[in-house]
């Protein structure tokens, strides 16, 4: 068993991550993906940095640490080090009622970091995991595609929709569904179709309106002439509306017509925020998302000893708190400290497992009120009288 790789399963952020851990210290590895390419999910989407940076940099390289700037929304104002306001909106007047301060914070691309984490890694694509079997010694993870194989432990480090979660909890891995549909699409906006939105934050803000209880989330994805293939002139924005299941109101199957029930859902906004959904193109693509989350139990499948999940796989959270990745970033250093991976290959069964019960302490201490918050927030943003100082929706993401 000496010789066998540790596998990973997914090639998110956690599983990135840990890979470059390997990667440095030399130790042999597996990561599976089961997308094409780094890139083929490419979908807008920003993630907020903040008290897990310093692990972050733990983890990685020094030449990929100096390389993190390639990967921010907003280069110029990570560069004259402002963290943003995150402030949130009254939507019928427009008037700002909370912000969130943070000593440090980056927003940063997902897709742009993980094209960084994957930086000198072997990935082996298109591999969807089908099934796991374990014996005292050995984990060996099956394949679609009809391949298989051993290592000394499996990390399942594939998402929300984890297959690796469904094995492990065969009666418990479904998501827990929150009462709140969201739609939301990407865009590119001129200065003057921004109204001076880009003035409130450099990164995101949030907002409700306090008749409608119809929640507003904008983010910058890019900024002109961020990158060499940055639009020259133009912002890239993320536009999300989300509402509470007891408005009833159906999500259409249309794209043009979830657009216009977007427009709709804001005719009663103040301007910038009215603006910003009311131009959309036409021909932006709007997704439609059930908000869900799920937390794991330290429960270990007795089937499956050498098997343990990482990331979103073990603690999906609602996008409302920002703190999914930062957790997952945590999650790898915490399994690092927590088992000797240098040396996987003498470690018994046994010693495996209660290094990794401790692993998953670690994670549930942390993850578990991370988790409550962020659905919390996710209630909170569609009752607006429930948002106020202390709720999770608005105050200081913080370690706990």
């Amino acid at each position: 068993m000496a010789d066998l790789p540790i596998l990973l399963a997914g090639a998110g952020i956690s599983g990135l991550l840990l890979a470059q851990y390997l990667h440095q210290h030399n130790i042999p590895y597996r990561l599976f993906e089961q997308d094409a390419s780094i890139d083929a999910r490419s979908g807008g989407w920003g993630l907020t940095l903040h008290w897990a940076l310093p692990a972050l940099r733990e983890l990685l390289p020094e030449h990929l640490v100096a390389r993190l700037p390639e990967t921010y929304v907003n280069k110029a104002a990570a560069a004259r080090g402002d963290t943003g306001h995150f402030q949130f909106f009254e939507l019928q007047t427009g008037s700002a009622l909370y912000s969130v301060p943070a000593a440090e914070r980056i927003r940063v691309s997902r897709v742009r970091l993980r094209q960084l984490l994957a930086t000198d890694l072997t990935i082996q694509w298109n591999k969807t995991l089908q099934n796991i079997d374990s014996t005292s010694g050995s984990v060996t993870a099956y394949f679609h595609d009809g391949t298989s194989y051993t290592g000394c432990i499996l990390i399942g480090c594939d998402g929300s929709r984890s297959r690796t979660r469904e094995i492990l909890y065969p009666e418990g891995h479904e998501m827990n569904p929150l009462p709140v549909q969201l739609l939301g699409g990407a865009a590119l906006y001129s200065p003057e179709e921004m109204a001076g939105a880009e003035s409130f934050d450099p990164f995101i803000f949030q907002g409700s309106h306090p008749d409608t209880n119809v929640f507003f989330f904008f983010s910058l994805l890019d900024t002109p002439n961020n990158f060499e293939e940055s639009s020259k002139d133009k912002y890239l924005c993320q536009i999300i509306i989300s509402w509470a299941d007891a408005k009833r109101i159906p999500v259409p199957s249309n794209n043009g017509e979830r657009i216009a029930l977007m427009k709709s859902l804001t005719a009663n906004w103040a301007e910038p925020f009215k603006g910003l959904v009311h131009r959309l193109p036409e021909s932006t693509e709007v997704r439609s998302i059930r908000i869900a989350d799920w937390l794991f139990r330290p429960d270990p499948n007795p089937l499956h000893p050498r098997v343990v999940l990482m990331g979103d796989s073990a603690h999906t959270m609602t996008m409302f708190r920002g703190e999914g990745a930062n957790n997952a970033i945590v999650d790898v250093l915490d399994f690092t400290k927590r088992v000797d991976l240098k040396s996987m290959g003498s470690l018994t069964t046994n010693t495996l497992r209660e290094c990794l019960a401790v692993y998953e302490s670690d994670v549930l201490t942390r993850a578990e009120p991370s988790v409550l918050n962020s659905r919390q927030a996710c209630l909170d943003a569609h009752d607006f009288s429930r948002i106020v100082d202390g709720s999770p929706l608005v105050s200081a993401r913080l370690r706990e």
